[in-house]
């Protein structure tokens, strides 16, 4: 992107309290600027087709009757169409089922409706500045909960018995080379093994990855 460009951004939701909530916190960002404001989906669809976007933000079901399959379709389209513009999902979902497909879908964050509009302006430099994912404090719980053992539901991946030993010795205070010699595997193996752990897990960082772990007894 031109550094002297703010990033454009697109927002839909239905409700005019949140559209202007959002609007406020993101405009309140350096080099970002809220370019349009929309009420629905195919509000959103027709406003992207005109002009170059940065960041599309977008609640998960709009529209009196609009079921939560319609919200990801609508998530679908927008991630085939406009495939170099990431989306970050706000929604106020209580299918645990479907917010696991939800993350699967090629969205680059959600948010949870209820934390705030502080949230808003960490998934978008998270996204945007980081290029990182951005889930939610939220959100996060509930699919490191879906992800982590007998807790999984809807076929959601769990933790493997290797990338648990991963995770228990990391957090214990070993490092990588540690793991693989008292392990017996590769470095690279371990490596990926950790990767693949906080994936499922949602974690981003190592300090998230050791508090996870005390949090949830595996130190």
């Amino acid at each position: 992107m031109n550094p002297s460009r703010a990033f454009r951004i697109v927002i839909a939701d239905d409700h005019p309290v949140i559209r202007h909530a959002v609007i406020h916190a993101l405009n309140g960002l350096p080099g970002f600027t809220v370019d349009a404001a929309v009420k629905s989906g195919a509000e959103l669809l027709g406003v992207l087709s005109q002009g170059k976007w940065d960041l599309i933000i977008t609640d998960f079901t709009m529209d009196t009757g609009k079921s939560e399959t319609d919200g990801l379709s609508l998530i679908g389209q927008l991630c085939r169409q406009h495939p170099d513009v990431p989306v970050v999902v706000f929604t106020m979902l209580n299918n645990d089922d479907m917010l696991a497909r939800l993350s699967r879908s090629g969205v680059a964050g959600v948010v949870d409706k209820c934390e705030g509009v502080e949230e808003f302006r960490s998934a978008a430099l998270e996204v945007m500045h980081h290029r990182r994912p951005y889930f939610s404090a939220k959100i996060r719980m509930r699919l490191q909960h879906l992800n982590f053992g007998n807790g999984r539901r809807g076929g959601e991946p769990a933790l493997t018995k290797k990338e648990l030993e991963v995770i228990r010795l990391f957090a214990s205070g070993a490092s990588l080379t540690d793991i693989a010699r008292h392990l017996n595997r590769s470095l690279s193996t371990i490596a990926t093994q950790k990767s693949a752990a906080m994936k499922k897990l949602y974690l981003q960082t190592n300090a998230d990855l050791v508090k996870y772990a005390q949090e949830n007894g595996l130190t």
